[in-house]
């Protein structure tokens, strides 16, 4: 299987970030791509979508998301024309963002893409004329700053974007996901996991969200994440932690209450378990590296 490398499009790691407009007459070949992501939007016309050997139809209006090593390609295209936007998962953290509390962004950008890989492409978003037109205008602005390169184009392409995403995931929440089924349906409960992790929360009330038995919702959300829910959400505290121990200068005591440890210590305990390290080295070794 060929893997597509980001290089093909871009050698700038110090800004890991690609956008284009493709026109397919002829079939692409099947390929994974290298420790990127793919946001595709389908602006005209229609294809077969061909994941793992498996056909689908896509047509104008889808918008999905091909993760890391998922074998993908098209077939059969028709007037087919789409925007592809390439970009490695470090160029925004967008999961540090509030929009990574919405069911929409967490449906578009982390199930989807994970459904995909693992039982096919069987969910994505399908925008309605008057949506396609406003995400029109907005991949045509991303794409003249991306490449008229004017100054200050870093920031304009990071911004537009963002803005981007946020629109896309405000369109999914409110909306007509294509097949809503699978992993897909634990949007609402990862959703609020990102919105609440500092509270305490049982696995009823996140299976709940998702109108999944307790045990189909364990079983989904391993599938999907990689962690059972108590994991994960200890997983979401230290990475939070983490980067209010770089990007602040408030107290170890404080963050560990911002992150739903109400004992400093235990936090300490449960931070240098997952880092290997202590908070205080922790943010210590941060700004030496930052000084360099």
């Amino acid at each position: 299987m060929f893997s597509m490398p980001f290089e093909a499009f871009t050698r700038d790691e110090d800004f890991p970030f690609f956008i284009q407009y493709g026109e397919h007459k002829e079939t692409l070949f099947m390929h994974t791509h290298d420790a990127y992501v793919e946001l595709v939007i389908v602006l005209s016309g229609s294809a077969v979508h061909i994941v793992d050997g498996e056909q689908y139809s896509i047509q104008k209006g889808n918008i999905f998301v091909i993760g890391e090593n998922t074998q993908h390609g098209y077939d059969s295209p028709e007037d087919f024309h789409i925007c592809n936007i390439m970009f490695r998962k470090r160029f925004l953290d967008l999961n540090s963002m509030d929009i990574a509390g919405t069911a929409g962004f967490q449906a578009l950008f982390v199930l989807e893409p994970q459904q995909t890989k693992t039982k096919g492409f069987t969910s994505y978003l399908k925008l309605l004329p008057d949506e396609q037109l406003r995400i029109e205008n907005k991949i045509a602005a991303l794409h003249k700053e991306y490449h008229t390169k004017s100054a200050g184009w870093q920031t304009m392409v990071r911004a537009e974007f963002l803005c981007l995403v946020v629109e896309l995931s405000r369109m999914y929440d409110t909306s007509r996901i294509e097949n809503d089924v699978g992993i897909v349906k634990l949007a609402p409960a990862l959703a609020y996991i990102e919105r609440h992790f500092q509270e305490e929360m049982t696995v009823a009330e996140l299976a709940d969200l998702t109108h999944y038995s307790e045990r189909q919702f364990l079983r989904l959300f391993k599938e999907a994440t990689g962690y059972r829910p108590m994991q994960y959400i200890t997983r979401l505290r230290i990475h939070t932690a983490c980067r209010l121990l770089c990007e602040t200068e408030l107290p170890v005591t404080e963050i560990a209450e911002r992150c739903g440890y109400t004992d400093s210590s235990y936090f300490a305990r449960v931070f240098q378990h997952k880092c290997g390290i202590s908070p205080k080295a922790y943010r210590k070794d941060a700004a030496a590296h930052s000084a360099v």
